[in-house]
């Protein structure tokens, strides 16, 4: 359907969790583009999201769509609470029991195509909106509050631990001396300044790519939710149901990596993916985003 976001490795995901008419997890619910190509298959999914835009944009293309109102539950909340929500949410009408367990899971991570397009969430430096960041608009803290609140150092360690940005002192700096940045672009433009006057000015992505990482990690705490909601999601399992994780920067990837290898070393289950499952060209050609996508998947 036209305007809605095609997931990354969205065949390959869908494959790796071996579809059938079981109860599946999708804690990152976006577009529903996973939700879709699982009751396509015959299953049936509780759809998960921080982001209540997200929800009603799902609910309306679902029922667009058509699709039977008992092959899915749309849940609004943060994945690292899964299990209190699907307590909260059990619902006799679609047959999902208290004690509910899934065939499998699927974690999307990352901004979504819906939030990059909003200028007014401020997830994008190639839109000009208000440094907010926020994926869930009922958190207190912006990026704007960051920016404005932290010591020097305090940026320098935010951009350098999760942005892994290399000028970061120089940014932080830039950003301590100037605290009258309050949008997107005056954000973007004072980083491509810092490139300028350090000798770089030649670039393949643009320089404030890792810098609105880091602030909108910060802001929805997205590495320490991770950590939980995997967690949270492992023993919501069933034997032999599968875990797939598609991630978009190195910090992901870190933990999810880790976390596999320790379950799996604690006797929990095997990881199927030595190395992660990388996008084809074409997919990167049709899709400039997919490029640093990783795909992880875990077996209990």
């Amino acid at each position: 359907m036209e305007g809605y976001h095609k997931p990354v490795l969205l065949r390959e995901a869908i494959d790796a969790l071996s579809v059938r008419d079981a109860w599946y997890i999708d804690c990152t619910l976006g577009d529903g583009g996973h939700c879709i190509e699982l009751i396509a298959r015959g299953g049936r999914v509780v759809g998960l999201d921080i982001d209540p835009q997200a929800l009603k944009r799902v609910q309306k293309r679902f029922k667009d769509l058509g699709i039977d109102e008992s092959k899915y539950k749309l849940i609004q909340g943060n994945f690292r609470e899964l299990k209190d929500l699907l307590n909260k949410q059990t619902d006799p009408s679609i047959s999902l029991r208290a004690d509910q367990k899934f065939a499998g899971a699927i974690f999307d991570l990352g901004v979504s195509s819906l939030q990059l397009m909003s200028p007014e969430r401020g997830f994008s430096f190639a839109k000009n909106g208000p440094l907010d960041m926020r994926m869930d608009p009922g958190l207190g803290v912006r990026a704007l509050d960051l920016i404005k609140i932290l010591t020097r150092k305090e940026l320098y360690e935010l951009f350098s631990n999760f942005g892994e940005e290399k000028y970061s002192w120089q940014v932080a700096s830039a950003l301590v001396s100037s605290r009258g940045v309050r949008t997107t672009k005056e954000l973007a433009g004072l980083v491509e300044g810092v490139y300028r006057r350090v000798g770089t000015r030649n670039w393949e992505i643009h320089p404030a790519t890792r810098v609105f990482q880091a602030l909108r990690i910060a802001v929805n705490d997205e590495l320490g939710a991770l950590e939980t909601g995997l967690e949270e999601v492992k023993d919501l399992i069933e034997k032999n149901g599968h875990i797939v994780i598609i991630s978009f920067h190195s910090l992901e990837d870190r933990i999810v990596k880790d976390t596999f290898a320790r379950w799996q070393d604690q006797g929990w289950g095997q990881v199927l993916t030595k190395k992660p499952i990388l996008p084809n060209a074409q997919e990167i050609n049709e899709n400039p985003r997919a490029r640093s996508a990783k795909m992880r998947v875990f077996r209990l």
